[in-house]
């Protein structure tokens, strides 16, 4: 049976992930609701819900697929808006079984950080599958311009982020996980970072990617640069050691 993160953890993790000044996209499935699952996406600052202050972007246009094992082609889904007293996200009942990804895209906007006006646009994806083989399969979403791609293993698992198809070499890595495990890591010269996981669970990644020469404008505001981020959310499992 698939181990998913349940809606309370997803709160917990949230509060773990929180920052007051920055928001992420980041989705994950509850497998208890809906005959195969629903999907949730949330705008936060960790992968939970929160008040979805800034979610408005993401209802009026970003994109959300599902893919699945066999031919692994990103298919739409329909995204609603979900309400509870003081939250806010977006969720799909889902109608493809898994192995499954969920991935997702939005141009968000303009917004300034100091005197600075940044073009915004969020990434994300959550691989749900039990076997290696079945996540492996899963890891590369094309449609992503950045795009967090794993390869899991036995022994670990090795990241390598992928910006417009090509390795993005020295980007900040942020990773946290089950049994306590947090790392800042940076990725090498072929856009690589590994790690292995402590114990089995949830795990979160985000990593981002700048373009210092893209000024222009956007829904009729000026922006200096454009930024990209893009996080991954994924279930892992640590094998037992046998005595």
């Amino acid at each position: 049976m698939l181990r998913k993160i349940s809606f309370a953890c997803a709160i917990n993790l949230a509060v773990l992930f929180s920052s007051a000044s920055a928001h992420y996209l980041w989705i994950n499935v509850d497998t208890k609701s809906g005959d195969l699952g629903t999907t949730n996406l949330y705008f936060e600052g960790g992968p939970g819900p929160g008040d979805g202050k800034y979610l408005d972007p993401f209802i009026e246009r970003g994109t959300t697929w599902v893919r699945a094992v066999e031919n692994n082609k990103p298919v739409p889904l329909k995204m609603s808006v979900v309400k509870k007293p003081g939250k806010r996200w977006l969720a799909n009942k889902l109608q493809v079984s898994a192995p499954r990804s969920i991935d997702s895209f939005c141009k968000w906007g303009v917004y300034r950080y100091g005197k600075t006006d940044v073009l915004l646009h969020y990434y994300a994806k959550h691989i749900e599958a039990d076997s290696l083989k079945d996540k492996n399969a899963l890891a590369r979403a094309r449609q992503l311009e950045l795009d967090i791609v794993p390869t899991f293993s036995d022994d670990g698992v090795e990241i390598q982020v992928l910006w417009k198809g090509k390795p993005a070499a020295g980007r900040p890595f942020k990773l946290q996980g089950a049994g306590g495990l947090k790392k800042n890591l940076t990725t090498d010269d072929e856009g690589r970072v590994r790690f292995k996981p402590l114990a089995s669970g949830f795990h979160s990644m985000r990593t981002s990617v700048d373009e210092p020469e893209h000024s222009g404008t956007f829904e009729g505001k000026d922006h200096d640069i454009a930024r990209h981020h893009s996080s991954l959310t994924v279930n892992l499992t640590v094998a037992k050691k046998s005595n």
